[in-house]
C-alpha cells in the first residue's frame, strides 16, 4: 500500500466508528483497491511515436526511377573545343543561371554530356557537393521536360584521378543521362540545373570559350560564350533495325555511299584547344619579293627570253619597260669612289 494512503485510514475510522462491522469493512475494502500501483495504458496516438516516424522517412534516401538509356550505337553529336585559360564558370539552381543549350545534329537518344573542367574547393562556402537536373526542349525555363542528371563532386575526382589527374588539373567529367531523352536533328535542348545539395548557390569550375565559338548555343554566362562540351547521342535496337532496312533500300536501288568514317565515339577524347595568344597557330604565308635572295632573283631574270621590242605593241613594251631595272647611280659613286682608293693606286693593275 502506498505511504500517501496510509495516513487516511485513521480519520475514515474515526468517521465511521459508528457504523457497523460489514459496512465498515466494505468501505475499508473499496479505498484500498482506489490505492493500488497500477498504471493506465499509455495512448497508442501518442506524439512521441508520431515524432519517430518522421525521423525514419527523413532518413530515406530517394533513388530516381529513371534507368540509363539501353543502346546499340554510340556517336559524338555536338562539340565546342575552344577555351580561354584561368577562365572558369559554374552552375547555380537559380533560373536563368542555370542553363546551356546545344542544337542537335542527329536523331536518336542523348546518352551523355561531357564538360571539361576540375571539382571546386572544399570546404566552401559557396559552392555545393552535387547538383542534379533534367533536360528541356526550346525553353529552359518552360520546355518540355525529359530524363534526369546527377554529378557529384566525388564523381569528378574519381574521374580526373583515372586520367592521371589531380584535384587541380582540368579534364573531361562525364555525366550520364537517366531516362530516354529523345534528340531531333536541328532542335534546341538545353542541360537544366534544377537542385544542389547543400544549401550552397553555386557547383563545379568548368572551362568556356569567348567569342561565341559555338553559334547554334548558348550559356547563361554570356551570349558571347559558350562551354567546352561534348554530347553523344546513341541508337536504340528499333532505330538500328530501321536504318538497317533503309540501307537495304539504298543497296537495293544502287545508289553509291562513300565508306563511313570510324566512329569517334571509339576513338580516345581529345583536350580543347586553348584560346590564349600563346597558343595561336599563325599561318604560313609566301615571302614578298624584296626578301627574295639576290641570287634567286638573278636566276628567275635568265629565264626570262629574250624579246624583240620593236615587234611588240606599245602597251606591251610598257609591261617590259616596268621589269627592267634602271640604272642605280649609287652603285657608279661606289664604283669611282673605289677606283680612286688608296689600295688601288697603290696596287693597280697592270
Amino acid at each position: 500500500m502506498p505511504i500517501y494512503c496510509l495516513h487516511k485510514i485513521p480519520l475514515i475510522a474515526l468517521a465511521l466508528k459508528n457504523l457497523p462491522l460489514k459496512t465498515f469493512c466494505l468501505v475499508l475494502l473499496i479505498l484500498l483497491n482506489a490505492c493500488s500501483e497500477d498504471k493506465p495504458d499509455p495512448v497508442k496516438n501518442s506524439d512521441q511515436a508520431t515524432v519517430s516516424s518522421l525521423v525514419k522517412t527523413g532518413d530515406q534516401v530517394v533513388k530516381s526511377d529513371l534507368e540509363f538509356p539501353v543502346v546499340y550505337v554510340e556517336e559524338l553529336d555536338q562539340t565546342q573545343e575552344f577555351y580561354k585559360e584561368q577562365h572558369e564558370t559554374s552552375f547555380s539552381f537559380v533560373p536563368k543561371k542555370n542553363w546551356f543549350s546545344y542544337t542537335a545534329g542527329k536523331d536518336g537518344i542523348l546518352t551523355k554530356i561531357l564538360f571539361f573542367g576540375k571539382p571546386n574547393f572544399q570546404p566552401s562556402d559557396h559552392y555545393g557537393s552535387s547538383m542534379h537536373g533534367f533536360i528541356r526542349e526550346g525553353n529552359p525555363d518552360s520546355g518540355a521536360k525529359f530524363g534526369e542528371w546527377d554529378l557529384s563532386r566525388d564523381d569528378i575526382v574519381n574521374q580526373l584521378a583515372a586520367q592521371g589527374m589531380d584535384n587541380r588539373q582540368a579534364g573531361w567529367i562525364t555525366i550520364r543521362m537517366r531516362g530516354k531523352i529523345p534528340q531531333i536533328m536541328g532542335k534546341t535542348y538545353y542541360f537544366v540545373c534544377e537542385k544542389i545539395v547543400g544549401g550552397k548557390p553555386w557547383f563545379g569550375a568548368f572551362a568556356f570559350g569567348e567569342g561565341n565559338p559555338y553559334q547554334a548555343g548558348k550559356f547563361w554566362l554570356h551570349p558571347e560564350h559558350d562551354l567546352v562540351f561534348r554530347t553523344y547521342v546513341g541508337k536504340t535496337p528499333d532505330q538500328v533495325t530501321q536504318e538497317q532496312k533503309n540501307k537495304e533500300i539504298v543497296e537495293k536501288l544502287g545508289i553509291e555511299k562513300s565508306e563511313l568514317p570510324e566512329n569517334p565515339a571509339d576513338l580516345p577524347t581529345p583536350l580543347p584547344v586553348s584560346q590564349t595568344t600563346n597558343n595561336v597557330i599563325v599561318q604560313q604565308v609566301d615571302p614578298i619579293p624584296d626578301t627574295i635572295p639576290p641570287s634567286e632573283q638573278t636566276i628567275i631574270t635568265q629565264e626570262v627570253p629574250a624579246v624583240n621590242e620593236e615587234n611588240l605593241p606599245d602597251n606591251q613594251v610598257e609591261k617590259l619597260n616596268f621589269i627592267q631595272i634602271p640604272p642605280n647611280e649609287d652603285e657608279d659613286q661606289n664604283k669611282s669612289k673605289e677606283e680612286g682608293s688608296l689600295f688601288n693606286r697603290l696596287f693597280k693593275r697592270k
